[in-house]
């Protein structure tokens, strides 16, 4: 009877949930404020404080009122009369046959625009790819090599069959949308294994099924699909050791499914999704690295898994790195593919610099002299975009000498650095137009989510043939998709994206939930604040954009742990 009691009454949130969200109201006031430097540069410095503290504290109220109501949302249910008969989120016995449904709707949800654009959609990244594999350019690894040879391996097959460069790509793009069909259907029987109410789970089912960018990215020959994928797959493992691994002891279901018999399997996944996510994004192996040492300071902080398992899986960790190192070693040189040039992954001190140089920074001839070793600086004006880091690199290349960099690393960053310590806030407005996109809910200009991506002019001949629809018809889904993309910019944004990735993360902190889930994420948001070539680019934030219904789940749906693993661990008593 006590318990009952306990368990009806309301709670006020804890010293640490209130402590909890201050952070994250920093964060998103940081969002805020930074993300309208035009409107901060007109005001005064009291201004500016009072709008940082106003925005501080309506942050940190609406983060606790409503991480507060959805903690209590079980009891104010009950108080609702149409909902006091909702029954109680349980997790559910999964059956094949439920996958495969998953499966079919989204695959059938897909094939239309796969009919309509057949054989794809071709854009600039894909051509090369297909040029390098046709023997027509040098092979290179600008755009991952292994995503080369996977649509290698579909195109030959394709080709061979067909006959026609069309056949090959046809082949390839279907496969592609088979496998993130697959993928899809996965995220929705796991979410519905967990137990996730009927209408979220339909909400889900719609967001990965009926939303036209996933659609149309699983026929786009871009990279982006299949990293998305492995993305979401690495996010998963790494959640799984982490939800089973807390509190796991010696004989639990939790130590059995992660060393047990079904173990090898388990950490083969691990490896698997680890190495996929290193080779098919060039930021891939900041993402795996950056978690795989947050996981190690984790388990020292506080032991989730026993030695057996530990040691599992920090083998795994380093079988990837090491597969990595051949990979991009002895095996791309032996299949002679040229690697990206220096000025490539150099987009963000570039653009600090120029950004100094350009907007009355502190610079010495000395510093200044190392600059145009590199860039004619005469042109560097007219080239530089604050929000595109594409025309100065394009500059460099054309009419510069990015080999100095290569051929003097630690002086030029050592340049970087010293300018950066006199020059603060240059520093800071280049990092913020460089990358606002990615966490301000409103930007500057429109996103193309899809726009840039349909069949562009190509070598080889290659145009869209219709299948079973008329020309009306594809009118009809152009004005279609439009209408979707102009939609979406009027309601949504990448940075809104962000907000919620961290909406999610901080009742998670409120809950005390372990916060390894979300590490990938954040450390795929990292490596685009340390190194994005655009400020707005939906593909580069994919991977984080499908993860989100399983993060949500994750934080907000019912709690894993020892009870979720097996039937030996007891539910948690009332005291």
């Amino acid at each position: 009877m006590l318990e009952t009691q306990t368990e009806n009454k309301i709670k006020l949130p804890s010293k640490w949930q209130f402590f909890s969200v201050i952070p994250f109201a920093f964060l998103y006031t940081s969002f805020i404020i930074l993300g309208n430097l035009e409107k901060a540069s007109e005001l005064s410095a009291l201004h500016n404080i009072g709008r940082i503290l106003l925005w501080l504290l309506v942050s940190y109220v609406l983060l606790l009122f409503l991480c507060y109501g959805i903690s209590q949302r079980k009891l104010l249910m009950k108080r609702v009369p149409l909902l006091s008969k909702v029954p109680a989120q349980r997790e559910r016995q999964g059956k094949w046959y439920i996958f495969l449904l998953f499966f079919l709707f989204c695959f059938f949800s897909y094939l239309p625009f796969f009919l309509m654009y057949y054989p794809t959609w071709f854009n600039n990244d894909a051509i090369w790819q297909t040029e390098q594999i046709l023997g027509m350019v040098p092979r290179s690894n600008h755009h991952p090599y292994f995503h080369t040879m996977i649509i290698q391996f579909f195109f030959r097959i394709g080709y061979r069959l067909s006959g026609t460069i069309t056949g090959g790509l046809a082949f390839y793009t279907f496969w592609q949308m088979t496998v993130m069909a697959l993928v899809f259907a996965f995220i929705l029987y796991r979410l519905y294994k967990r137990g996730t109410r009927l209408l979220w789970l339909f909400i889900a089912l719609l967001f990965y099924a009926v939303l036209p960018f996933n659609a149309v990215l699983t026929i786009c020959m871009g990279k982006d699909e299949f990293f998305a994928a492995t993305m979401f797959f690495y996010t998963w493992t790494t959640a799984e050791y982490a939800i089973c691994g807390e509190k796991a002891l010696e004989g639990s279901a939790c130590e059995e499914k992660i060393s047990g018999k079904g173990g090898k399997l388990w950490h083969f996944a691990y490896f698997a999704s680890g190495l996929l996510v290193c080779l098919l994004r060039s930021n891939g192996i900041f993402i795996f690295m950056g978690t795989t040492v947050i996981l190690l300071a984790s388990d020292c902080f506080k032991r989730r898994l026993t030695e057996k398992a530990a040691r599992r899986k920090y083998v795994c960790a380093a079988l990837v790195f090491v597969c990595y190192l051949i990979y991009h070693g002895p095996v791309l040189n032996a299949l002679q593919v040229e690697p990206p040039d220096t000025i490539e992954g150099l987009a963000m001190p570039a653009q600090h610099l120029t950004c100094a140089y350009l907007k009355g920074g502190e610079l010495t001839e000395e510093e200044v002299a190392m600059i145009e070793k590199v860039v004619p600086t005469d042109k560097l004006e007219e080239a530089y975009n604050p929000y595109l880091f594409d025309p100065v690199k394009n500059l460099i290349r054309e009419q510069g000498n990015q080999q100095a960099v290569e051929e003097q690393k630690w002086e030029y960053f050592k340049l970087w650095l010293r300018v950066g310590l006199r020059n603060p806030l240059q520093y800071m407005v280049a990092e913020v137009r460089q990358t606002m996109g990615y966490w301000a809910y409103r930007v500057r200009d429109y996103q193309y989510v899809y726009g840039e991506y349909f069949m562009v002019d190509n070598p080889f001949g290659v145009t869209a043939e219709r299948k079973f629809f008329t020309y009306d018809d594809s009118l009809a889904m152009g004005q279609y998709l439009q209408g979707v993309q102009d939609f979406f910019n009027k309601v949504w944004s990448l940075g809104l994206n962000t907000w919620l990735m961290f909406f999610g993360l901080a009742y998670a902190v409120y809950e005390r939930k372990n916060l390894m889930p979300y590490v990938p994420s954040l450390m795929l948001l990292l490596s685009l604040l340390l190194a994005t070539p655009v400020y707005n680019e939906f593909r580069y934030i994919y991977g984080m954009f499908i993860t989100l219904p399983f993060l949500f789940s994750y934080s907000f749906g019912i709690r894993e742990g020892r009870a979720a693993c097996g039937k030996e661990a007891a539910d948690e008593k009332v005291v």
